[in-house]
Formats: C-alpha cells, structure tokens, sequence
C-alpha cells in the first residue's frame, strides 16, 4: 500500500462538509486538493492555505483547470446537483475526463433519499431503491466505468455546526406527519466514515451512513429549537410513509462505532458541535 505522503486526493465540493474533510485527510498525511465553485469560498480556502481549484461542473461541460485538479490517486465527488439539470446526466461531462486522468478510485457522496418511503427499515443489498432518482442514476454512471472503482456512500440528513436541526422549520413553523422517525447523521461522523473508507481502501461498494438512533420528529424537532432559543414548531401527531435507513453493513464493514449515534444527545446544554 502507498504511504499516505505519497497519496493525493482531490476533493470535488469543498464547503460544509469537504473544507473540514481536507483538514482531516490532511492530517492523516494526503495530499489534498480542493475545489469550489463559488468566488467567495475560493477566495476564503486560498486564504487558508488550500490546493484549490474554481470548478464548476454541469452536464455538458466542466469549466476550470480540471486535469490539473485531477491529477490525483482518489476522487471524493461531493457536489449538489444542479437543479435546472435533473433530468439529465449530472456526470456525463465529468467521468470521461476522470477516466482520462490518473484518478484510480472515486468515492461518491450521495444521499439516501434513493430510498422510497417504504414504511420499515431499508438496508444497501435488498435493491429496494427509486431506479428513477436522479441520484441514483449518478451512482450507476459512475460505477458502470471500467477505468476507475467506485464506493457510495448515502448520507442521512446531515447536521452539524451551523446546520442546526432547530432551524429547519423556522419558516414553516409545522410539521406535517409528525409521529415518524428521523434519519440524520453528524458531520464529524460523515468525516470518521469518509476517513475510514479510504485508510481500509475500502471500494467497490454501497454503504447507508446514519446514526444508530431514529427518534420521531415530534419528539426532536421542537426540542431542537428550544436548544437554540426558537419557539418550537407546531406538529400533526399523525404518523406518515417513512423509511428507517440501516447502517449496520458500514458499521460492520469498516468495525466502527459513531462518535454521535444518538442525535437527541447533542441536543443537551453545551452538547453542541
């Protein structure tokens, strides 16, 4: 295995969750490069000190020095879709150009709302994913390539530092269908698994990431708000479709425990992070 000196990895999306991400990996001894394609957070990430690169990646065309950014062993694809461009191919511009380059492996950061509300539990194997998802047809493309393995990994709901769950329904101000469970996961522990992923060189496969705990909206949501000082949201006690997501394969996989299994308990005094 190839010392992590001599590794590099370029991380596509570098705000929330892939600026602290690169603090990580490049603490673990990678190369990290960054990009964004925002003005403002290139300019920021410059300031500290960051390998980044402006890329802006659309169905059609990807603009910016992306053979240089891709001059890499791993990808870590961490992009929202472009919204205007559902219907179509989010990577059809980008993998022909990763398949050119010297990237080896690509982790994708994808999203479990592949999964339909199906009204129980739903783990990676049992195929129970919308085929239709946007989302999912990025991780097919990505994974049908024949130049690069690719691992998914879904992420829940995703909180953490200044996405605080008590702010998300601060505008409506109502839950509808308050009475079923939640799925999010914390970003220290999105980072640990990312982490983990690449230091067991783990590839070629799907994984769920989500704490262990599913409390119910009405029970979370309000008590959320109140942590931060909000008037808690009105809720409809009725119970809605729902999905629990599984994480026990990546738990299993990668013999890890979460560092927030239960997001209840970062809603306490001073638990915040």
């Amino acid at each position: 295995m190839i010392p992590n000196q001599h590794k590099k990895i370029s991380i596509l999306g570098s705000g929330w969750l892939g600026k602290p991400l690169s603090d990580e990996l490049e603490q673990l001894g990678y190369v990290v490069n960054c990009s964004t394609a925002s003005d403002e957070n290139y300019q920021r990430l410059k300031k500290l000190g960051k390998n980044i690169f402006q890329i802006k990646v659309r169905s059609g065309k990807v603009e910016g020095m992306v053979e240089k950014f891709l001059e890499a062993d791993i990808l870590i694809v961490n992009i929202t879709p472009n919204r205007d461009e559902l219907d179509q191919e989010q990577f059809a511009s980008l993998r022909p150009l990763i398949e050119q380059s010297d990237i080896q492996k690509v982790l994708l950061i994808s999203s479990t709302s592949v999964y339909p509300n199906i009204n129980r539990r739903v783990s990676e194997d049992e195929k129970s994913e919308n085929k239709t998802h946007y989302l999912y047809r990025s991780e097919q493309f990505l994974k049908e390539s024949q130049y690069f393995e690719t691992t998914v990994v879904r992420m829940a709901g995703l909180i953490g530092g200044e996405r605080h769950p008590g702010r998300f329904f601060a505008k409506k101000g109502h839950i509808k269908n308050a009475s079923t469970p939640i799925n999010l996961i914390h970003r220290i522990d999105c980072i640990k698994i990312i982490s983990e992923l690449i230091e067991q060189d783990v590839w070629g496969d799907v994984f769920n990431a989500c704490s262990d705990e599913h409390p119910l909206k009405k029970d979370f949501y309000p008590l959320a708000a109140k942590s931060i000082g909000l008037a808690p949201p009105t809720v409809e006690a009725e119970k809605g479709d729902f999905k629990i997501i599984d994480n026990q394969k990546l738990k299993e996989r990668l013999n890890i425990t979460l560092e927030y299994p239960d997001v209840m308990l970062l809603l306490k005094d001073g638990a915040w992070i």
